[in-house]
C-alpha cells in the first residue's frame, strides 16, 4: 500500500509540476510586463499604474459572480453525479453562458457609475466595458479547462495556456509598447488574447457539448456551488479590497507602488494554484477509489511535503527578490522600476500570506467529501472581515504596510479556522513534532531577514542549510527516497 500511496504523491507531483507551468505561463505576463508598467515611458505615473492595478482588481472580483461556485459544483459531479459527463458539461456550459451575457450586458450598462466609484471618473468608463468583455470570454472559456483538469490531460492544458500567455504577451507589445496605449493598451491585448483562447477551445467543449440542460442536475449542482459565491466574494475580498481602501486611504499613487511589489510576492500563490488545480481532481479520486483510512493518510503526508516545498520558495524568494528586482536590464530598464522600490520589503510578508493559504488549500477535501461546502464561508468570511478591520486600522498609521499585514492576518486566520474545524469533520492523523519541525526554519529565516542585515552570501548559506535540516530532519528515510523518484519525475 505506501508504494501504491507514494505513487499516487509521485502522480500528484507530476501533475502539480505541470500546472505550475500553467499557473506562472497564466501570470507571467503581468510579470514579464513588469519593467514596461512601471517605467514612465509607458504607463506615465505610478497612478497610472494604480488605474491599470483597480481595473484587473474589478476583473478578478467579477470573476466570481460570473461562476457563482459552478466551477466547483461542475468538478464534483463531473467524478462523483449519476449523470453521464456530457449532461454535466453541456447543463453547466449553456447556463453560464446565458448568465454571463446577462452580466456582461448589466456591467457596460452600469459602466460610467461603476467607473466613478472605482477610478474616481466616469470618463474611465471605457475601461470596465472593456473588463467586462475580458470576463465574459473567460468565463466561456473556463469549462473547458476544467474539462482538462477532470480528464488529468495537465500538458494539454498547459499548451493552451502557453498559446494564451504568449499572444497577450505579444499584443501588449503592440498596444503598450509601439503604439503607447498605456492601461487602454493593455485590455484591448487581454481582450484580444480572451476571445482568440475562447476560439482555440471550442473543440474542447464540442467533445462534450449537446443541446440539453438538465434542470434538476442543475438544480442539484447550484445548491453545492452556490455556497462557494459568498465564499468566493470573501476570498476576493481578501484579494482585492486592499487596493480599493490603499486608495481610498493613501490615494492612486500609494496603489501604484504597493500593487507592483504585492504581484512579487504572489510568486508563491502561482505554485498554490499549480498545486490546487491538481489537487482537487486527485483529492476527489482518492476519495472516490480508496479507503477513507487510506485516503486520509495520503493527505497527510501530503501536507507535510507543502511545508517543506513552499517554505523552501517562500525562504528562497524572501532572501533573494530584493536583489533580482534592482538588477538594471539594459539602459534605464529594470525588473522594477527605481521609483516602486520602496515598497519591496512588503514581499515577504505577501509570501507568507500564500504559505497560509496553501495550508487551507490542503485542508479542503473533507468538505467536498462531506458536501459541507457552506461551512467554509466562515474561514472566508472571517479573513474578509479581519482584512477589513486590520486595513481600516493601519493604513493611516503605517502606510501600505498595513495592506500587507491585513493580507497575512486574513490567511493566517482562514488557515488555523479550517485546520481546527477540519479535523473534527474529517480528521487526517497529523503529527505536532513534524508540523513544528517544519515551520520552525520558514519563521527563523523570515525574522532573520528583517531583524539582520544579511549579504547575499550569507543568506544563501542559510538557505543551504535550512535545506539540509528539511532533508534530513524533516522526512523520513523512506520519504527522501520518494524525493529522489520526485526530482527524478521533474526531470522527466
Amino acid at each position: 500500500m505506501k508504494g501504491e500511496g507514494s505513487g499516487r504523491i509521485t502522480r500528484l507531483f507530476q501533475h502539480s509540476a505541470v500546472y505550475a507551468v500553467s499557473a506562472a505561463v497564466q501570470r507571467l505576463t503581468g510579470l514579464l510586463m513588469l519593467p514596461v508598467y512601471t517605467n514612465f515611458a509607458y504607463l506615465a505615473s505610478r497612478s497610472a499604474f494604480g488605474d491599470y492595478a483597480l481595473v484587473f482588481t474589478f476583473i478578478a472580483f467579477m470573476n466570481f459572480f460570473y461562476l457563482y461556485g459552478m466551477d466547483s459544483a461542475f468538478l464534483r459531479f463531473f467524478f462523483l453525479a449519476d449523470r453521464d459527463r456530457r449532461t454535466v458539461f453541456s447543463s453547466t456550459y449553456l447556463i453560464l453562458s446565458l448568465t454571463s451575457l446577462l452580466t456582461t450586458a448589466l456591467v457596460i450598462g452600469f459602466s460610467e457609475p461603476i467607473a466613478s466609484a472605482l477610478l474616481k471618473s466616469p470618463t474611465y468608463a471605457e475601461f470596465i466595458r472593456l473588463a467586462g468583455l475580458i470576463l465574459l470570454f473567460d468565463t466561456l472559456t473556463n469549462l473547458p479547462y476544467l474539462v482538462l483538469r477532470a480528464e488529468e490531460r495537465p500538458v494539454s492544458f498547459v499548451l493552451f495556456r502557453t498559446g494564451r500567455f504568449l499572444l497577450e504577451l505579444a499584443l501588449n507589445l503592440v498596444f503598450v509598447v509601439f503604439l503607447k496605449k498605456g492601461v487602454l493598451g493593455i485590455l484591448y491585448a487581454n481582450l484580444l488574447a480572451a476571445v482568440i483562447n475562447w476560439l482555440a477551445m471550442l473543440p474542447v467543449v464540442a467533445r462534450y457539448f449537446h443541446w440539453r440542460i438538465d434542470l434538476a442536475l442543475w438544480k442539484e449542482m447550484v445548491r453545492f456551488g452556490l455556497p462557494f459565491l459568498p465564499n468566493g466574494i470573501a476570498f476576493m475580498t481578501i484579494e482585492t479590497i486592499d487596493r480599493v481602501l490603499v486608495q481610498e486611504f493613501l490615494g492612486k499613487d500609494a496603489v501604484g507602488l504597493y500593487s507592483p511589489n504585492y504581484k512579487f510576492g504572489t510568486i508563491l500563490l502561482l505554485l498554490v494554484v499549480a498545486f490546487r488545480n491538481a489537487w482537487q481532481p486527485f483529492f476527489l479520486k482518492i476519495a472516490g477509489q480508496r479507503s477513507q483510512q487510506e485516503a486520509k493518510q495520503t493527505y497527510a503526508r501530503v501536507f507535510y511535503y507543502y511545508l517543506i516545498a513552499a517554505g523552501l520558495v517562500t525562504l528562497g524568494a524572501t532572501f533573494t527578490l530584493d536583489y533580482i528586482l534592482k538588477w538594471r536590464l539594459f539602459d534605464n530598464f529594470y525588473l522594477l522600476g527605481p521609483a516602486y522600490w520602496p515598497g519591496i520589503p512588503i514581499i515577504p510578508v505577501i509570501l507568507l500570506s500564500y504559505f497560509c493559504f496553501g495550508i487551507y488549500v490542503i485542508f479542503t477535501p473533507g468538505f467536498y467529501i462531506q458536501k459541507r461546502s457552506g461551512l467554509m464561508i466562515w474561514f472566508t468570511g472571517t479573513g474578509a472581515l479581519l482584512n477589513v478591520l486590520v486595513n481600516v486600522w493601519l493604513l493611516p498609521r503605517i502606510g501600505i504596510w498595513g495592506a500587507a499585514l491585513a493580507t497575512l492576518a486574513s490567511y493566517a486566520s482562514m488557515a488555523v479556522l479550517i485546520f481546527l474545524v477540519a479535523q473534527r469533520i474529517y480528521p487526517i492523523p497529523l503529527q505536532a513534532g513534524r508540523i513544528l519541525k517544519s515551520l520552525f526554519p520558514l519563521l527563523l529565516g523570515v525574522a532573520l531577514y528583517y531583524l539582520q542585515p544579511l549579504n547575499l552570501f550569507a543568506r544563501l548559506a542559510i538557505l543551504v542549510v535550512i535545506c539540509l535540516w528539511y532533508y534530513w530532519r524533516c522526512l523520513t528515510p523512506e520519504e527522501r527516497r520518494l524525493s529522489l523518484r520526485l526530482l527524478q519525475a521533474v526531470k522527466s
